[in-house]
């Protein structure tokens, strides 16, 4: 319930428009991608240890691993983006793209109602969420 009021106020703080003022009722895990506004970097708010990537909510930057590590385009005062981010380098993107099926990522809106237990999905599906739009299908 405290993440659903976190929800609706940065709505309301935002900028409303229709779709804003839908999802102001529904539950968080029932928010469409466009309605959680998040950015086009699939490692933003996440935290990342043991090929595991949490959501921390917030502004961290899962490929900054050892301490809380901000998004640094953020810092910067850009908007969040993995193709314009200084870490899209040729050497992360070859690790990255070495790990595709180790990582499993955990986004909380993805986690299936009342789950005890829930084995996220792969990074490479979560990529393709969040940079070209496919539908996950794990």
């Amino acid at each position: 319930m405290l993440l659903l009021k976190r929800i609706i106020k940065y709505v309301r703080t935002s900028g409303k428009d229709e779709e804003d003022r839908k999802t102001e009722t529904k539950p968080y895990a029932q928010l469409s991608y466009a309605q959680l506004r998040r950015p086009p970097c699939p490692f933003y708010g996440f935290n990342m240890s043991d090929n595991i990537m949490r959501d921390s909510r917030g502004r961290q930057c899962a490929l900054i691993t050892g301490y809380y590590g901000r998004c640094q385009m953020e810092m910067v005062r850009d908007k969040p983006s993995w193709h314009n981010c200084s870490l899209n380098t040729q050497e992360n993107r070859n690790k990255i793209t070495r790990n595709l099926d180790k990582i499993r990522v955990f986004p909380r809106e993805f986690r299936p109602a009342n789950a005890k237990e829930w084995d996220g999905m792969s990074l490479m599906s979560w990529v393709k969420y969040i940079i070209d739009g496919v539908p996950i299908k794990e």
